[in-house]
């Protein structure tokens, strides 16, 4: 329903802050969508060439700042003064950041206004801290966030064993806390119809693969992180020579992959499929997806591989844990590349696709982007009224 120009005065302003455009583009759309919906401004900053395109059509305006990924980066420290003016002169209620890099430069800006301040909510799609890491590198890593928690209204956390690590490492009081599980993914857009499975089908001819062979699918980003290198390996140790193995994503490492790949001899049995908008007849063509990930928030890969009824063969970290369970796939620690390799061989023995989708269907309802956003409007209004109670206890006390 439109809404008349008093209306609009009055409505409430969201800011969505990233550090780059592709989060926005590949997972915060359908909140901006929504909270639009609802007769919210929003806008959303995020870094250099995001003008133009989908995003301006989605956000009420599009502000891009040149920030970078690396922490001392100097245009991070540049960037500072820029992104105040952007909060000062938007008159925001709710800024919600994403992203680490962009989160604490946000924070830090925001932190400047003193009680100009809109209300500031961060949510941290896992942990830079992990288990198993650098011991050095994750102190330092909860070192900056417990800082960056002493600015933040509300910090979410997708995945329980955050929420655990966020009140163990002090980095905000319970009350602070709020644990939603994940950012919610489109079930019925992922229902495996007659058109999808057609797609599927359609996809392995166009690739040269088979009708009959085993296909194992990996959905995510060159980065160390996922554990590209690992995969490979554990796909070359398999005894089924007609296997073939489906990379989509891209990213800095997908060179060093491809390398690899032709060093082993694998060419014409591993896909580089590039970026996909629409995954799902890729999945939906597998026989299971594969991810050894070191580190994860909660995975949308997994998430999606589950509700179009694919099992998975993930690494047995946070994130991946919490969503596969023996019904559902089978967890391997990320760099045991014989343990990879065994299950990879196993997962072809679990129930077909359509029977596996029906069996997670309910649980996978928690997960849902109708219930996620229904507790992101419960999130908005809990913070709002936290800001006003405490606005008004520092007027009473006369810090204002």
């Amino acid at each position: 329903m439109a809404l008349t120009s008093s209306q609009s005065a009055a409505a409430r302003r969201l800011l969505m802050v990233t550090t780059v455009p592709v989060t926005l583009k590949g997972f915060l759309l359908p909140y901006a969508r929504h909270f639009r919906e609802c007769g919210w401004h929003v806008e959303a900053l995020t870094g250099p060439n995001s003008r133009g395109g989908v995003l301006e059509g989605e956000f009420d305006r599009v502000w891009d700042v040149p920030w970078s990924r690396t922490l001392m980066a100097p245009g991070n420290i540049t960037a500072l003064p820029r992104i105040r003016r952007i909060l000062a002169n938007g008159r925001f209620d709710v800024v919600h950041v994403h992203t680490p890099i962009a989160a604490l430069l946000t924070r830090i800006a925001a932190a400047s206004m003193g009680r100009r301040s809109p209300a500031i909510v961060y949510t941290a799609h896992g942990f830079h801290f992990i288990e198993g890491g650098d011991r050095v590198q994750n102190l330092v890593y909860a070192l900056v966030e417990r800082a960056g928690g002493v600015w933040t209204d509300r910090l979410v956390v997708i995945s329980v064993e955050d929420a655990r690590q966020a009140l163990a490492r002090r980095i905000v009081p319970a009350s602070r806390l709020v644990h939603l599980p994940g950012i919610g993914i489109d079930l019925s857009f992922y229902a495996p119809t007659t058109h999808l499975q057609e797609r599927a089908a359609a996809l392995r001819g166009e690739c040269g693969v088979p009708q009959d062979a085993t296909v194992y699918t990996m959905v995510a980003e060159f980065q160390p992180g996922k554990n590209h290198r690992v995969a490979v390996d554990a796909f070359n140790k398999l005894e089924n020579g007609g296997a073939h193995l489906f990379f989509a994503g891209t990213g800095p490492l997908k060179d060093e992959v491809a390398c690899q790949v032709e060093r082993l001899g694998l060419r014409g049995r591993v896909h580089f499929l590039g970026f996909m908008a629409d995954i799902r007849p890729l999945v939906l063509t597998s026989d299971a997806t594969l991810l050894p990930s070191r580190r994860e928030g909660l995975s949308r890969a997994v998430l999606e591989s589950l509700t179009l009824g694919v099992p998975v063969v993930g690494g047995n970290r946070r994130g991946i844990r919490e969503l596969v369970d023996d019904d559902l796939g089978i967890l391997v620690e990320p760099d045991d590349v014989d343990g990879l390799a065994r299950a990879l061989s196993e997962v072809l023995a679990f129930p077909t696709h359509g029977q596996l989708r029906e069996r997670c269907e309910r649980r996978l309802e928690e997960y849902s982007l109708d219930r996620l956003l229904s507790l992101h409007e419960d999130l908005y209004d809990d913070v709002l009224a936290a800001q006003r109670t405490h606005r008004r206890v520092r007027v009473r006390g006369g810090s204002a």
